[in-house]
């Protein structure tokens, strides 16, 4: 169906042709107005091949009372886009995510249980218990007890270093700030926490050093250390509770002799900042220590990504964007800003002066909106089949993580690096009672790429390097370590802090390798 058709069938549940609501838009925002709908409006979207502005969109919303996020899948605009492509478009320095769901009538791959056998294994494959389904994200989201916050790893956040990897996501408790920091004393926090400064974002250890001075470090790199003063510009965000560590982000290098200190560019403020916009894009992209070149590299990569030209901003738009009144026009370059600077939707239309209170707030029907499986979206709902004799793996998982951050889910198979990312490449650890990996230290889920079965001849040099291979063994248990193929041997590696020798057992007769683990889904201590 063309888009025009579409839209007059979406109007037409409304009881609406587009001459009223071009009217209607001229009664409440005048015919000069951004807002004003015009009667061209189909013959505009099949002449020009391309969508209304922002402005057009927010009045069809407000006059059909039908969700501006579906207007915008209309027109082929997915702001769960956003959520996907900041992750995807890593930064040198750490940056707090917007962990929102936009489209939450959308059907989201998820999980049923399965099976009614009890665990009995320290590590057994996903699948055996938990079978494919899907779900309303609605639904997810209302089921969440708590609201946390989510960050990525730089890869110049030196205080992160050796315990959170680059491009780690990580998740933050508030909830644990405040009992947190009245523990701090002279030693060196065991817990890792999220400091907002007035310049950036730091995953990193604290100690103690006055009643409001504080030491951001490291645990094994002493020299690594920077005095912060709590105040409103500089506030500790919460705890480091989780960690969804890619173990293929290449060789993890130890931080540089000199703790970090923003440039003159960065503290610096702007003079005669423009309107609430311009200070938000400006203080977004300093915060993330962005230059426009950087940024306009970054939307040059999420246009490469989403297939679409428009979605680049060359550094000379960015410019403009920071000292011009009213930016905010054309979809494709808010989604990229958004993306970019890791800006809530919401909040950068309001920054830019669009009318976001009034919008409307009905769902479209999947008839209306042609969800299909294929997006994520489905015609009909998919009920949820749970077992009542089995294990309840999933809910127990569900209850001890308390919120599932299904806004990664655009972005699973990049952070996992395994094409065709399936239920049948994720195992349960979470039966380890003595890991022989740090990483694997409060760990539920691993993510096993089958495609790879051959260790490296020789282990990495840090215990944190050496990649981790799920094994299988002749009795049919399972072992998650660190080995070497050595004239057809296994040769099993305990990292350093652990007593013990290396294990050998025959390749193939003894045990075999199932796949490189390259993710790691762990709580931390």
């Amino acid at each position: 169906m063309h888009t025009a058709d579409r839209i007059r069938e979406i109007l037409s549940s409304r009881g609406v042709s587009l001459y009223h609501v071009s009217q209607r838009s001229a009664e409440i925002y005048g015919r000069t107005s951004p807002y004003f709908v015009p009667q061209s409006l189909y013959h505009d979207i099949s002449a020009r091949a391309q969508a209304p502005d922002i402005h057009q969109l927010a009045a069809l919303s407000a006059i059909s009372n039908y969700c501006l996020c579906d207007w915008l899948a209309v027109f082929g605009f997915s702001l769960d886009d956003i959520s996907r492509l900041q992750i995807l478009t890593q930064w040198r320095n750490t940056a707090l995510l917007v962990p929102n769901v936009y489209d939450e009538m959308q059907q989201v791959p998820w999980f049923r249980e399965a099976g009614s056998d009890s665990i009995r294994s320290e590590i057994v494959p996903l699948s055996i218990f938990v079978k494919p389904s899907r779900r309303r994200a609605g639904e997810l989201l209302a089921a969440n007890t708590w609201r946390f916050l989510y960050a990525r790893v730089g890869q110049t956040d030196l205080f992160a270093f050796p315990h959170l990897a680059p491009g780690s996501l990580v998740r933050i408790d508030a909830r644990k700030t405040e009992r947190a920091l009245a523990s701090l004393g002279a030693e060196t926090s065991a817990s890792l926490f999220l400091v907002e400064t007035p310049t950036s974002f730091h995953c990193g250890h604290l100690r103690r050093t006055g009643r409001r001075h504080v030491l951001l470090c490291t645990a094994d790199f002493p020299y690594t250390q920077l005095e912060i003063v709590l105040d409103k510009g500089t506030r500790i965000l919460g705890v480091v509770d989780a960690e969804l560590r890619p173990m293929l982000s290449g060789k993890l290098l130890p931080p540089a002799g000199r703790s970090p200190s923003p440039s003159k560019a960065t503290l610096q403020p702007k003079a005669a900042l423009r309107g609430e916009l311009q200070q938000l894009l400006r203080s977004s992209r300093m915060r993330l220590g962005m230059s426009f070149r950087d940024a306009s590299a970054t939307s040059r990569e999420i246009a490469r990504i989403l297939g679409d030209p428009l979605y680049f901003a060359a550094a000379g738009t960015l410019s403009d964007y920071e000292n011009e009144s009213s930016p905010l026009h054309h979809l494709p370059k808010i989604i990229s800003l958004c993306s970019v600077y890791r800006i809530d939707f919401w909040q950068l239309l309001r920054a830019g002066g669009i009318q976001v209170e009034g919008l409307g707030q009905e769902a479209m029907s999947d008839e209306l909106l042609s969800r299909d499986l294929a997006t994520g979206r489905s015609n009909r709902a998919v009920p949820e089949e749970i077992d009542p004799q089995g294990p309840m793996l999933l809910s127990g998982l569900a209850g001890a993580w308390e919120e599932v951050p299904i806004f990664i889910r655009g972005a699973l198979a990049a952070i996992v690096g395994i094409k065709d990312f399936s239920l049948s490449d994720i195992y349960w650890i979470g039966g380890i009672q003595n890991p022989i990996h740090p990483g694997l230290i409060g760990a539920s889920l691993v993510a096993v790429n089958r495609r790879v079965r051959t260790p490296p001849r020789s282990a990495a040099a840090t215990q944190w390097e050496q990649p981790l291979f799920m094994i299988l063994k002749r009795d049919g248990s399972f072992l998650c370590a660190a080995c070497e193929l050595q004239d057809g041997f296994l040769a099993i590696h305990p990292h350093s802090e652990k007593l013990g020798t290396t294990v050998t057992l025959r390749n193939g007769i003894d045990a075999e390798v199932v796949g490189q683990v390259t993710a790691i889904l762990r709580k931390l201590p």
